[in-house]
């Protein structure tokens, strides 16, 4: 077969690799990594991690400085560089140089208004990669990623560090906590970081700012409460309801409590929830049938849930129940 040459041809060359002999596949792909267009050299490194081409790893290792230089015209959006590092994880490819490499990486595109920075899930996708292959700086190497301009960086970079399994990454990301960020999702990795890493140390800060928060932090808090799957989160969520409700309608329902409580995935947790729908006012009720929607396949849970709204005989609770459980 001849080398396809056009960009259409190319690409649809390396679909139809997805059937091809191994020997073939890989000696094909090795040809289409060291192409000059970077998106052509991403559909060929997520192809060749499909096809576990574990071969083809300094291939790839290769072509990623490659497509640091010029990247405006060599790799517009950083799709190979991200295909890359996507299928040097997949590999388990301890390749730091690499990762340091895209972890620095900036690359301001012209856009309406501002540039953007197309790098910036690069960089956390990076910072993933070096505490997956546990290299010995990932922890000073992806902190300092906590004060990234770019939101999706400072979250992927909490995330990583919470999956470290460092005690010293939760210093970083407690201080990362008090100081505070304008993204919940940033500070939702750093309280799921916290409870990862030392739940017993760092459950009440958790706790605390699911009480005391503004709304974006304490619904951060929530989620994480439930995300952990720790049991002794169950109680701190239902005293914040408690005290919402106590508090009056402008803070109750609390959806992200109640699907914090969801998240949680225990028997405990969702008695409760069914509970609510039996008896909660209305309004509560639907806030409970939606954070419940979560366990829509889990058909015991949906029988127990579907017999507490026609105890109701609420047509609003039926129609909810309708909609977002029984249709989902």
């Amino acid at each position: 077969m001849p080398a396809p040459r056009s960009f259409d041809e190319k690409r649809a060359r390396i679909a139809a690799l997805a059937e091809a002999p191994p020997a073939q596949a890989a000696a094909e792909l090795r040809r289409l990594v060291a192409d000059r267009n970077g998106y052509l050299v991403g559909e060929a490194a997520a192809m060749a991690g499909r096809l576990a081409l574990r071969e083809l790893v300094p291939d790839l290792v290769g072509a990623f400085p490659r497509l640091l230089e010029e990247p405006l015209k060599s790799d517009k959006g950083c799709s190979g560089k991200n295909r890359i590092v996507e299928a040097l994880l997949a590999f388990d490819a301890h390749e730091p140089d690499t990762y340091l490499a895209g972890l620095r990486h900036v690359q301001l595109e012209p856009a309406f208004g501002q540039p953007i920075d197309t790098a910036a899930g690069l960089r956390g996708l990076c910072a993933h990669a070096l505490v997956h292959v546990g290299h010995r700086e990932a922890l000073l190497e992806v902190a300092p990623l906590l004060a990234d301009r770019e939101p999706v960086t400072r979250a992927e970079a909490a995330a990583a560090l919470g999956n470290s399994g460092l005690d010293a990454a939760a210093a970083a990301l407690h201080v990362k906590a008090l100081s505070g960020d304008p993204e919940p999702d940033v500070l939702g990795a750093c309280y799921r970081g916290l409870l990862r890493l030392l739940p017993g140390r760092y459950l009440g800060f958790v706790a605390k700012v699911l009480q005391q928060g503004d709304d974006g932090a304490a619904e951060a808090a929530a989620l994480a409460l439930g995300e952990s799957r720790l049991p002794e989160a169950l109680p701190i969520l239902q005293a914040e309801l408690a005290g919402a409700a106590r508090a009056g309608a402008a803070r109750w329902p609390r959806d992200s409590v109640l699907l914090g409580m969801a998240l949680l995935r225990t028997d405990a947790a969702n008695d409760a929830l069914v509970a609510l729908v039996e008896e909660g006012a209305e309004v509560h009720a639907i806030a409970a049938l939606s954070a419940l929607a979560l366990h829509r396949h889990d058909a015991p849970l949906v029988e127990r849930v579907r017999e507490a709204v026609m105890g109701r005989r609420s047509k609003k609770l039926a129609a909810v129940f309708a909609e977002k459980i029984d249709g989902g």
